[in-house]
């Protein structure tokens, strides 16, 4: 038993099923570090990395402006990127070596391949947010009992309010927790389904909820704090720290990184690029990919813009990790124990901290 996440038996059968058909379908250039390999042994990579994650503006900027390209024959390695929402599943059924996922689901990736796993990269901070629809008089979650949740998955952002509505008021955020009515659903719906009624709050990320906030049909509650911020405002050592938790870290078999540590500080590389031109060209590359924001006019790129200059910016600053780092994104498993969202006796997950690639 690992990481609780509310899934009932016959609901894990069918998201393993799906799970399979999404792995099976992004696999046709797997570079040997996952399938295939016993537990604790990995391929050598031969300057090639399988990695799957979701659609990110991001990287398509890097691939678009040739970036990507230019980094890769320098270097002598290529990565070969699938693109799927399910990056758990696809990592689960050993068909990529490099995810990226949330750092308190770790422990979970590992119970479902049997083998360890660690982080070596930072990526994106938890910018969830917990909205309800107008005139919804909730001032927090805990005023939220009894009511529909809507949510994109069970784990990820899912674990992380949990943890707070446990702390906070006791209160048990599962889908057989009892206390909530937890909806699942896509996440680019999220947002419309509480502005029609259908769910009474939501766990929305902002970029898929632009036009809702906007306009006002739904109000983050907690002055619009991000999970990251309340973990920083609340819990965290350092108060000034708000890069964790992370909901996309870079995360591959241990056994890899340590059999492929060139190809594995690369990727890190091509990704801390990937920063600085989101530092330099973040407007540009709003503009470049309003559909990975849920911007369409004019007025919801201004709100957009407004939100990351004045509210929260989920990109890290770096991808690197140092050990001070580490030891801040540690402190989620804590609360995780604490409130029973993680077995006691599981140990925290491996890190790898990694030097820029020659």
């Amino acid at each position: 038993m690992g990481i609780t996440t509310g899934r009932n038996r016959a609901g894990q059968w069918r998201w393993v099923a799906t799970l399979t058909m999404v792995a099976l379908a992004a696999t046709a250039c797997a570079s040997g570090g996952g399938s295939g390999q016993k537990p604790g042994e990995a391929a050598d990579a031969n300057g090639a990395v399988n990695m799957v994650m979701a659609p990110d503006p991001v990287w398509k900027w890097l691939d678009d402006q040739g970036i990507k390209q230019e980094m890769e024959e320098a270097a002598g390695i290529q990565i070969l990127t699938s693109s799927s929402w399910d990056e758990f599943g696809v990592y689960a059924g050993g068909h990529a070596d490099v995810i990226s996922a949330a750092t308190y689901e770790v422990p979970d990736l590992e119970e479902a391949t049997g083998e360890p796993a660690t982080v070596f990269g930072a990526y994106n901070i938890d910018r969830s947010i917990l909205a309800v629809g107008a005139g919804n008089p909730a001032k927090t979650i805990c005023d939220l009992k009894g009511k529909r949740i809507a949510t994109f998955t069970a784990v990820s952002i899912t674990l992380i309010w949990g943890m707070y509505a446990k702390e906070m008021c006791g209160l048990d955020l599962r889908a057989d927790g009892g206390d909530f009515q937890l909806v699942v659903t896509d996440i680019q719906n999220l947002a419309s389904l509480v502005a029609r009624g259908d769910a009474d709050a939501c766990l929305c990320l902002p970029d898929f909820a632009i036009p809702e906030l906007s306009s006002n049909q739904i109000s983050p509650l907690y002055d619009a704090k991000s999970a990251a911020q309340m973990w920083a405002e609340n819990y965290a050592t350092n108060k000034d720290d708000v890069t964790h938790p992370q909901t996309n870290v870079f995360v591959a078999r241990k056994a890899w990184v340590e059999k492929n540590p060139d190809e594995a500080a690369f990727l890190i590389q091509l990704w801390d690029r990937g920063i600085k031109e989101w530092q330099a060209h973040r407007d540009e590359i709003i503009a470049a990919y309003p559909e990975d924001f849920a911007v369409r006019t004019p007025e919801e790129m201004a709100f957009l813009q407004d939100w990351l200059d004045n509210r929260f910016d989920w990109f890290v600053p770096t991808t690197y990790l140092d050990d001070t780092w580490v030891e801040g994104e540690k402190e989620v498993f804590d609360l995780m124990r604490e409130t029973g969202f993680m077995d006691k006796d599981i140990k925290d997950p491996s890190f790898t901290t990694l030097e820029p690639a020659s």
